[in-house]
Formats: C-alpha cells, sequence, structure tokens
C-alpha cells in the first residue's frame, strides 16, 4: 500500500483529464490526509476505483464549494460525509447522481482554480493498488515554503491526467455544511465512552472498552507492521523494502513493551499478508484492524516508513485521526520521543489523516513515519540494528507516557 500523501504536486496545474475509460467503475474507498509541512499546505482526497474513469470539476461562485464529478460511476462505499480540516477543507459528501458520482468539498475561505488540482493514478499491480482519482485543494492564503522540500526542480509532477477545474459564474451554491469542531484533545484520566462503529465488515456494531490512564503495565497494545508478503511497501534507491524495516522495528517495539508490563499482539510476526496475498486494500487493511478488535486493544501502533519522489527529503512524523479525544494525545505523546532521532531530518509533527487502519480502528490509533526510506541517509540509518532498538524504544516510552494519563 504505497502512501497517498507522497504523490505531492508542487505545481498546481489544471490540465484537461482526457477520458480513459467509458465502462461503468465503482468508488470502493475514499481516505484523506492534511498535508501541513507541504510548502503550501493542502487536503488530499484519494478515491479507490475499480477502474479509470472521466471527472469534471467547478467551482462556484463563491468560491467555497467545489464539486468534482465522477462520469458513469457507482458508489460503493459507506464513507459519504467526512469532516475534514477546519483550516483548509472542513467537509467532504459523496452522492450517486445518475450515472455520476458528485463529490463536494466546502472550504471555509474562498478558493480558485489555481488552488485545485485533480489528477488520476493508475492501477499499480506491483504494489496492489487499484486505479484512484485524487482530489488536491491548497490552503489560500499562505505563502510557499519552497526550502522545506529542497530544490523544487527536483520535485516531480507524478500525475498522470488532470482534470480542468471551471468556476461557475452562472450558479451560487450555498454552503450548507455544519461547523464541526477539531479542537485537540485534552490529557485526562477520565475513561470515555467506547467507540461505537458499524462497518461494512461488521453488520453489527462493535464496542471496545479501551483504557487511557493508570500505567502500561496490563494494557493491550496492538502493533501492526506496515506492508508484507505480496507488498513490499516504499522500495529504498538501495533496495531496501520498508516492510523489512517495519518488522524489525515492530519486534523490538513489542519486546520493549512487553518488558514494561504491556500484553502486546502483533498484526504479522513474518514476512506476509495478513489477509493473503495480492489481496484488495480493503481487505488486507481492514484483516489488521480485525487483529486490534479481536484482542479488545486500549492502542492500535502501525508502523511505517515514509517516502517521496525528492531524496532530500526526510524526517518523523506520526499521523492520526480525530475519532476520540485520546488519538491526538496518542500521536503527541510519541511524536516527542521520537522527533529528534540522531541522524533523521527533523520533526515533521503530529499529522491528522483519514487513513483506513485509523479511522477504522476502535481504539485510538496512530500511523508513524519514521523516517524517509527515499532519502538515502535516513536509508542507511533504518537498516542499523542499534538505530531500529532506539526508536522502538522511544515508541514504547510515548506510549508509556501516553498511559500515565
Amino acid at each position: 500500500m504505497r502512501k497517498i500523501w507522497f504523490a505531492l504536486v508542487m505545481a498546481v496545474m489544471i490540465l484537461p483529464l482526457w477520458a480513459m475509460s467509458v465502462r461503468a467503475a465503482d468508488v470502493t474507498d475514499v481516505t484523506w490526509v492534511t498535508r501541513s509541512d507541504a510548502p503550501i499546505p493542502f487536503v488530499r482526497v484519494v478515491l479507490s476505483l475499480t477502474a479509470p474513469v472521466e471527472a469534471s470539476a467547478s467551482i462556484n461562485k463563491a468560491g467555497t464549494t467545489t464539486t468534482v464529478q465522477l462520469k458513469n460511476v457507482k458508489l460503493k462505499t459507506d464513507d459519504t460525509s467526512i469532516t475534514m480540516d477546519k483550516n483548509i477543507v472542513t467537509n467532504a459528501k459523496l452522492s450517486q447522481d445518475g450515472k455520476n458520482v458528485n463529490v463536494v468539498l466546502n472550504t471555509p475561505k474562498s478558493i480558485d482554480v489555481g488552488d485545485v488540482n485533480v489528477f488520476s493514478l493508475k492501477k499499480d499491480k506491483a504494489n496492489n493498488r487499484p486505479d484512484r482519482m485524487v482530489i488536491d485543494i491548497q490552503q489560500k492564503g499562505v505563502a510557499p515554503r519552497s526550502v522545506y522540500y529542497g530544490s523544487d526542480k527536483n520535485v516531480k509532477n507524478t500525475a498522470t491526467n488532470s482534470a480542468t477545474v471551471k468556476t461557475d459564474k452562472k450558479t451560487t451554491t450555498k454552503n450548507t455544511s455544519t461547523k464541526t469542531s477539531n479542537t485537540k484533545a485534552k490529557a485526562t484520566t477520565t475513561p470515555k465512552k467506547p467507540t461505537v462503529i458499524a462497518t461494512a465488515s461488521q453488520p453489527k456494531a462493535v464496542t471496545i472498552d479501551y483504557r487511557t490512564s493508570g500505567g502500561i503495565a496490563g494494557k493491550v497494545i496492538t502493533i501492526d507492521p506496515g506492508h508484507g508478503g505480496s507488498d513490499p511497501g516504499a522500495i529504498g534507491p538501495n533496495g531496501t523494502m520498508e516492510k523489512d524495516i517495519t518488522l524489525a522495528i515492530s519486534k523490538k517495539l513489542k519486546a520493549a513493551l512487553e518488558a514494561k508490563g504491556a500484553k502486546v499482539n502483533m498484526t504479522r510476526t513474518t514476512d506476509v499478508d495478513v489477509y493473503g496475498p495480492n489481496a484488495s486494500g480493503p481487505d488486507e487493511l481492514q484483516a489488521r484492524v480485525d487483529v486490534g478488535t479481536a484482542n479488545k486493544s486500549d492502542i492500535f501502533v502501525s508502523v511505517h516508513i515514509n517516502s517521496f519522489s525528492n531524496p532530500n527529503v526526510g524526517g518523523i512524523s506520526t499521523y492520526y485521526y480525530d475519532k476520540t479525544q485520546y488519538d491526538t494525545r496518542l500521536a503527541s505523546r510519541i511524536q516527542a520521543k521520537i522527533a529528534d532521532e540522531s541522524g533523521f531530518a527533523g520533526d515533521r509533527g503530529i499529522q491528522p489523516g483519514n487513513l483506513y487502519v485509523l479511522r477504522r480502528s476502535l481504539m485510538p490509533a496512530i500511523l508513524l513515519e519514521l523516517g524517509f526510506i527515499s532519502n538515502p541517509k535516513e536509508e542507511a540509518l533504518l537498516k542499523k540494528d542499534n538505530v531500529q532498538q532506539q526508536f522502538a524504544d522511544e515508541v514504547a516510552a510515548g506510549i508509556e507516557s501516553y498511559f500515565r494519563g
């Protein structure tokens, strides 16, 4: 599952989206992520498809509602109403419109065509990724930080096609979205009501009475080493596979947590697919989530290594999905321990992300990005046993801090 946030389009160009197919396709999943660390912060929405599709986009007169229409498509996902980032895109709603699917995105500030980029990504058989339609909307009124990713000339636009975005001068669409709160979690020892989520693979609502305080001893933790088996994850310039590094660090993390008295489960302990070889993205990811659910885990920790087209990019980050008041706290406590790892390009902070394993986990969950495997220096460090152990010890310390309340 190659990460959706790495194909960063540095220059937002609005180009025609050429027709690729006329046969019907399904929208099977939708994910989103906020890249507040980008030169211009933006929200990326990715729609997983069963086949390539045509798309068109328009912005209403007020500039606060962007509508992307996918042609000859059926909506086959339960995630049709999504609360996002209050500063860039407040929410997105997906709906069936005859033979088409509309994706309506509301923004807190007026935007124009230069702030929107829509493009397609072709099916990636090698990494078991489906056809995808990507929607990027950047934050209005923010000066670019062009030096953050190194030289812009080294950053490639990996989009294969882009959609024409038109401004609707005739119709004014009133933004009827409901304002939502995106306040950060407060540290507290008071147990929260259990998360209740019903999904397609879970016909009945399942509850987890996760614990958030009282110390780490006896707490149940699920560790998810990213990728594995038929999915190598990202691959470094010297051939290092993400799946190997995530497994090595996860095993060390398990030992470090058990030494502190925690009960630890892993989604995989060898180089295997969790669901099965060449499974669909949702099946493989749900299988990982199910491990956490089956073991009634108190937290879920997914271990990954980042990647980007510019080899100069590096650093450490932690992703969370704000479904409980504790997800942010968990991300913050762990990031505080791992951010200054020697030899890595610094603290990239905690980032909100609508990633499958985060939003579907029934307990507080985070996804770690422990450096960039695409950065030769960081790739070399990640292969060292002592660096892997240091990361494991730091993550364990962050988890221990979280359970202190």
